[in-house]
């Protein structure tokens, strides 16, 4: 039986951070109940007992802000409706300051087994900066509480590049996660979206950005401090103790099949890549008057599942596999791309065996070595 993902996303935030760019609406609560209702027959009406769901990821947004009940009515349904394996990894975001004990509690009841937690820095002046409205104690708070449930799969989401931050800031949030437990931490880089607030800021003048070398050597620190307390890295951002590595995320970057689920959600289901509509209010129209979501649908072709393959798969320690590039490609992916293979092992930026994979130094250049094996 064929094995698929779940993604559901819960577009509500207490508040929107000044760099966030992502499909969520804060001050908009009242929209819950009836966004649960059409997410719940999104559910229901993609219902298949013909497939094992091995995991499901509930992101956002802030689904650690939902009103009581819902995320065990979604998982629930979900569990209705589809196959749940007995050791699926569920995995659920959350803030420091909306963690507490009715969360936990219900979280725990229902299955959820992974918890991605938003600390992004222990920088009080530089979290006020970026919009966050936690703190470094409520961050320690969070994970005592989540700990003392029970929960041993914990994610910590950090980030580089934020304005005023210094390496000794990186490596002192690193030192306390792993102090604290955490088995797997997120280390991304900031991207300045242009319809954020952070953006405007910027392009005003109110705010600097650090420069690339030294975001580079933030990432550099990162990586050290990271390694050297026995978190491995699998992906560019992406660094875990053993065991913990985050299979919903490999599925993803293996170009494995997930629903998606909800408003602005994703999916990739039979060679078919869609997308639902982004606002809440447009969502729950099309649940109720067509029982699909879905604004827009794209077959995938092999020069598509090619590019994927590239841009996915060589974000991660592991690369991606040649002789499926070879099916893509229709040829020798090591005759059609010599010359840039070439370049990239006298540089130590690339290695080759049954796999191409990018090299830990590779990792840096990592943007223009698949844009190399794409164009």
């Amino acid at each position: 039986m064929k094995k698929i993902g779940i993604y559901v996303h819960f577009p509500f935030c207490a508040s929107k951070c000044a760099y966030c760019d992502f499909n969520s609406y804060a001050n908009v609560s009242h929209m819950q109940e009836d966004y649960l209702k059409a997410l719940v027959n999104e559910i229901n009406y993609n219902s298949n007992k013909n497939v094992e769901i091995d995991t499901i990821f509930i992101g956002g947004g802030t689904p650690s802000i939902a009103k009581t009940g819902t995320i065990a009515t979604i998982i629930n349904a979900i569990k209705y409706n589809f196959n749940v394996l007995n050791n699926a990894e569920i995995t659920i975001e959350c803030n420091p300051n909306s963690v507490n004990y009715a969360v936990l509690s219900e979280w725990k009841e229902v299955g959820i087994n992974r918890i991605s937690i938003g600390l992004q820095t222990t920088n009080k002046n530089i979290l006020k900066l970026i919009g966050r409205t936690h703190d470094k104690q409520d961050y320690i708070n969070a994970i005592d509480l989540i700990k003392s449930f029970g929960f041993k799969n914990i994610n910590t989401d950090l980030m580089i590049g934020l304005p005023k931050q210094k390496s000794s800031d990186v490596k002192y949030a690193i030192n306390l996660c792993d102090k604290l437990g955490c088995k797997h931490i997120s280390c991304y880089s900031l991207i300045l979206e242009e319809k954020t607030l952070l953006y405007k800021l910027v392009n005003e003048g109110k705010i600097k950005l650090p420069k690339e070398e030294k975001v580079l050597g933030m990432y550099n620190t990162a990586k050290t401090t990271l390694q050297k307390f026995g978190y491995s890295r699998y992906e560019v951002s992406n660094f875990a103790k053993d065991g913990y590595q985050c299979k919903h995320n490999i599925n993803c970057w293996e170009l494995h099949e997930y629903y998606g689920f909800g408003a602005g959600a994703h999916g990739y289901i039979d060679n078919v890549r869609y997308y639902n509509y982004s606002k809440i209010e447009d969502y729950i129209v099309a649940i109720n008057s067509s029982k699909s979501a879905i604004e827009a649908k794209e077959e995938l072709n092999n020069v598509d599942h090619y590019e994927e393959a590239i841009m996915l798969g060589l974000r991660t320690s592991k690369g991606v596999k040649i002789s499926q590039l070879d099916k893509y490609l229709g040829e020798s992916f090591l005759n059609k791309y010599k010359e840039s293979i070439d370049k990239y092992l006298a540089m130590s930026y690339i290695s080759i065996t049954d796999y191409l994979a990018v090299t830990d130094s590779g990792m840096n250049v990592l943007n223009q070595i698949i844009l190399d094996f794409v164009m």
